[in-house]
């Protein structure tokens, strides 16, 4: 079995520094939501089950106001049961209108899947205030079988910052997308962007493994990478990123 070539104590340097830098900041990477909706609600975490479901990282932050106006216009299609009642091009019409997704009949097709999976649980919030551990809750994500890596572990992030499972473990996988794997070549942490989805989970490991040995929270690892990726190298502010003296970019 092939494994990637990581430098561990180069990726150590590289959150070393991201923690310094955004350690205080308080809404760092956040999830937008509707302001009608009520934090920490069944209705919160429904709406981030369908708000996770399309944010593949490209445009996430154009995709969540998108997202919050079609709820504005069309909260219904953000309840499960109601969906089940609408016909499938009604739907597809106002994802494809109000969200403006990449691949709108795939996005159809997952958003109803969604819905019939959410339909199973009289109470998302309850049920998830039942589950005990982490496994219990990355084995219930992947059991819907509507998310990928990168969405499915936005999903656990968001649940696990909120408290509202019964367990305090942090989360133990970082979901890797193209814009990390490309921040972790440039800062000389591996050596190739072309990699398979086996050292993707390598490259997620490590950036675990290097957040237990700092006494850095994982989830806040996810938020440094994401916040470089969507206010620098997105922006081109490479001048101003705080990884500017470690990337390759500016050598």
């Amino acid at each position: 079995m092939k494994f990637l070539n990581i430098d561990y104590s180069r990726c150590k340097q590289v959150v070393t520094k991201l923690n310094n830098h955004f350690e205080n900041k308080v809404e760092l990477a956040s999830v937008e939501f509707p302001k009608k909706i009520n934090y920490g609600t069944n209705e919160y975490y429904i709406y981030m089950f369908y708000s996770c479901l399309l944010d593949y990282g490209m445009r996430s932050k154009i995709y969540h106001k998108n997202l919050i106006d079609a709820y504005e216009k069309h909260s219904k299609i953000f309840c499960p049961s109601y969906v089940g009642k609408m016909s499938e091009d009604e739907l597809h019409n106002i994802i494809v209108n109000n969200i403006h997704p990449r691949y709108p009949n795939v996005a159809t097709r997952k958003w109803i899947n969604l819905s019939n999976e959410l339909l199973k649980y009289d109470s998302i919030l309850y049920y998830l205030k039942s589950i005990s551990n982490f496994e219990e809750l990355n084995k219930f994500i992947k059991n819907l079988k509507c998310y990928g890596q990168k969405t499915g572990g936005l999903l656990m992030r968001i649940i696990c910052d909120s408290k509202v499972c019964d367990f305090q473990e942090n989360i133990k996988s970082i979901p890797i997308d193209r814009h990390d794997i490309e921040i972790s070549r440039l800062t000389s942490i591996i050596n190739t962007i072309n990699i398979s989805k086996n050292e993707i989970i390598e490259l997620s490991d490590a950036y675990v493994n290097v957040g237990k040995e700092l006494n850095i929270n994982p989830s806040n690892i996810d938020k440094y990478l994401w916040e470089i990726g969507n206010s620098y190298c997105n922006k081109k502010y490479c001048e101003d990123c705080p990884l500017n003296n470690m990337c390759m970019k500016l050598k």
